[in-house]
């Protein structure tokens, strides 16, 4: 998705917006002579450490990779307002934020599959660029890359969702199979549906005869190659009733694994599992701050601005969740300065909802 196609081309030219070149981290759209100039914050790069009073495990939490995949991204971010009592923790939990913005699996492409190379004009560059030093300057004892899959895995062995992914039993030192069977048995026991329960899928990334070559441009595939760092990938799947089934899935999956690395947090994740609606669904107002030819404006709510020719307008920030941020769908979401002659539309969101548009005419 890093060039525009013919579709978006035509569609910009109808909504008075044109496009030159796509710089990764400084991108921008323009007429010759744009009528009115708008800015909005490079989309930030989320990451939090928090350390523990008592020395434990290291653990690295990385949730959307993948913009499509809430119970991933959203179980991340839980774990960034608690308290470490022994051990480490670092997160990031929206490595791929336009792509969770657009909720699309990968708004330039699949990310996951960018992690053996990536030329640095992919508007994803920086970000992996980013994620792969952090990895290897860290070097935790455990990462775990957070995704929901399709499907169940226990009853369709080739569906992705509901499990466990490894890409060996063992690798070097690492006893990725018996940590990973060890939480699958300790997880899958709480669940009675049978495709609810959380197998181990050992794809063999290794293995010259592996049916999954793909897996050797992930980033679990990078961390154990590369960084020589442990990884293992969690999957709920897509298919489950709904977000909180998918959070309390990952959270469950990631409550064991700290339980064999030494890691305690508070609250505790039987009081956050048993709390997970007040977690998920915040009491929160949202707003946009807005600089229009030197005014600052606060907005709350749909809004339209008719702008005079020659007009500037800066997104200065936002207040909501971790989550809040805008984009325009009238251009590549890629954009964050763009010139327009007509009309644009932005929509402020939170993650994957839309909260209010604010639109821009030109006068």
């Amino acid at each position: 998705m890093g060039n525009i196609g013919r579709r978006e081309l035509i569609k910009s030219l109808f909504a008075g917006v044109s496009f030159t070149t796509l710089f990764p981290g400084n991108v921008f759209a323009a007429w010759k002579r744009p009528s009115v100039q708008i800015e909005l914050p490079p989309f930030p790069i989320q990451e939090t450490y928090l350390k523990g009073e008592k020395k434990g495990g290291r653990v690295f939490i990385v949730g959307g990779i993948h913009g499509n995949e809430p119970g991933a991204y959203k179980a991340a971010e839980i774990l960034r307002h608690v308290k470490v009592k022994k051990g480490e923790l670092f997160i990031a939990p929206r490595m791929n934020f336009v792509s969770i913005l657009a909720n699309r699996r990968g708004y330039n492409g699949d990310m996951n599959r960018k992690f053996a190379s990536i030329s640095p004009k992919d508007p994803d560059y920086e970000r992996v660029k980013w994620l792969k030093n952090y990895v290897k300057e860290v070097k935790p004892d455990l990462l775990l890359t957070l995704h929901d899959g399709f499907g169940f895995h226990s009853v369709n062995p080739k569906a992705w969702g509901q499990c466990i992914v490894i890409d060996e039993k063992r690798y070097k030192n690492f006893l990725l199979g018996a940590e990973a069977r060890t939480v699958s048995k300790k997880v899958s026991r709480l669940f009675k549906k049978k495709e609810w329960k959380v197998p181990v899928f050992n794809t063999h990334t290794f293995s010259p005869n592996t049916k999954h070559p793909e897996q050797r441009r992930s980033l679990t595939y990078f961390c154990l190659k590369e960084a020589n760092v442990p990884a293992i990938c969690l999957e709920t799947s897509k298919q489950m009733p709904n977000l909180q089934l998918k959070v309390k899935t990952h959270l469950l999956l990631i409550k064991e694994f700290f339980s064999l690395y030494g890691v305690e947090i508070e609250p505790d994740f039987d009081y956050i599992i048993s709390n997970l609606e007040s977690f998920l669904e915040p009491e929160i107002t949202y707003s946009v701050n807005l600089n229009i030819n030197g005014r600052n404006v606060l907005v709350s709510s749909s809004k339209t601005f008719k702008v005079p020719k020659g007009s500037r307008v800066e997104f200065i920030s936002f207040h909501g969740t971790s989550g809040t941020n805008a984009v325009s769908p009238d251009v590549n979401m890629n954009l964050r300065k763009i010139g327009i002659k007509r009309r644009i539309a932005f929509d402020v969101k939170d993650d994957f909802r839309k909260i209010f548009t604010v639109r821009f005419v030109v006068v």
